[in-house]
């Protein structure tokens, strides 16, 4: 008796000094790095706590990139890409969360979170995180689980409806505007359909020293698109629309396009890299408010266009070109060329550069009035917005970020 309660005494021990040393062997908890410019990050933190977060992925054993994108059903996907850094053997997980469109904020950031949460057990299950980690699960209903043969009553049509009014002013300028749209979607893996409506009533009236200016800014669009996908590179497309704008002199703009698209990278990795080239021939039906420069009240011309986008989201930062050139065939000198390069780059420990610009040569001002019509000089068209003559555009924006101090990221505090 005496013996089996000494080897009792013995096998306790043992059993507590193999628990003493597999707990000495548990690493910190991961320093994780949140890439995330959608996403609630006060809530991630303050609900995720096994994991410290930093400011710097410098300081990081964790990335986790958070894209997204919008859905067929109007809600969004989420692509949550984890990886190792700063090891010698490192690890890369993948996963998606898609919420519905009825899915609340709240609804969105939760489940994102669980997702997030997921995610990172691999990465916690070596560190002392792991001793306070439990795992739950919630069996589904028999209608959950059956939830993918349901047929949809809607086949993938998602609709929205808009409408807004705005009142603003000061003394001598007073401004309304009355604002309504309507779009409607299907997207299927093989087709993607969409269409848009929407137009505008904008008036104000201004007190001059002479008169009062009253000011008519309506406009008013519909644009419609139809793609079929023919590979996971090529894409058929056919583009229609017509619009009437005041301060831009045109009556009527109606138009078809079809088009082509190829992408050198396959869509499935559209959210990290594209690189798309895309080409279409328009139609276009013109109807003018006013005689333009080139003595047209209305015309049929047609126009081609070829534009290029590349864009790479990676741990580095964002490069994002689109290049654009568009003329029309019965005169190439009416042409547009349209360049627009973005570039956000971390360049060292909390040191990152960003950078945007656009560029624009305009030679296809066709809906320009006659001088004799309306002054562009005038301090009353220019009140108005009247469009004015020009031979090209430009834009650009430069900026560094640098942060320094504390490289934790943990603490919430949502006082003031």
């Amino acid at each position: 008796m005496i013996r089996s309660g000494i080897l009792f005494i013995a096998l306790l021990l043992c059993a507590e000094s193999i628990h003493a040393q597999s707990s000495a062997r548990l690493s910190p908890i991961p320093n994780v790095y949140l890439d995330c410019s959608a996403c609630d990050i006060t809530f991630i933190r303050s609900n995720i706590t096994f994991v410290n977060y930093v400011r710097d992925q410098g300081d990081a054993s964790v990335y986790l990139l958070i894209q997204d994108q919008r859905t067929a059903g109007g809600g969004r996907e989420y692509t949550l890409i984890f990886s190792d850094i700063n090891v010698a053997s490192s690890r890369n997980d993948t996963l998606r969360y898609i919420s519905s469109s009825t899915e609340t904020s709240d609804e969105r950031r939760r489940n994102l979170n669980r997702f997030i949460r997921i995610g990172l057990v691999p990465y916690v299950t070596g560190t002392v995180a792991i001793n306070s980690l439990d795992i739950f699960y919630e069996e589904p209903d028999e209608e959950e689980e059956g939830a993918e043969t349901i047929e949809d009553p809607w086949d993938n049509w998602v609709f929205d409806v808009n409408l807004r009014s705005n009142m603003w002013g000061q003394p001598g300028d007073f401004n309304f505007g009355l604002y309504s749209g309507f779009e409607a979607e299907r997207t299927t893996h093989t087709w993607k359909l969409r269409a848009r409506t929407q137009g505008e009533i904008r008036r104000r009236n201004v007190e001059l020293t002479d008169r009062t200016l009253r000011v008519n800014r309506d406009w008013g669009s519909y644009w419609g698109m139809a793609a079929y996908s023919l590979s996971d590179h090529f894409s058929l497309g056919f583009f229609t629309g017509a619009s009437f704008n005041k301060v831009n002199n045109i009556a009527l703009s109606a138009y078809i396009a079809p088009a082509v698209e190829y992408n050198f990278f396959p869509y499935s990795e559209f959210q990290s890299r594209r690189f798309v080239i895309q080409y279409q021939v328009t139609p276009n039906f013109r109807r003018y408010y006013n005689t333009t420069i080139f003595f047209k009240d209305e015309e049929l011309i047609m126009s081609q266009e070829l534009s290029t986008r590349l864009r790479y989201d990676q741990r580095w930062g964002r490069v994002d070109i689109r290049i654009s050139g568009r003329h029309f065939f019965h005169d190439t000198s009416i042409n547009r060329i349209q360049f627009n390069p973005s570039l956000n780059v971390r360049v060292t420990r909390g040191l990152s550069v960003n950078m945007s610009g656009n560029y624009q040569i305009i030679n296809d001002q066709l809906s320009l009035e006659l001088p004799s019509g309306v002054d562009p000089n005038d301090p009353a068209s220019i009140i108005a917005g009247v469009q004015r003559p020009t031979s090209y555009s430009y834009s650009f924006s430069f900026g560094l970020s640098y942060t320094f101090g504390s490289i934790y990221n943990n603490i919430v505090n949502p006082r003031f």
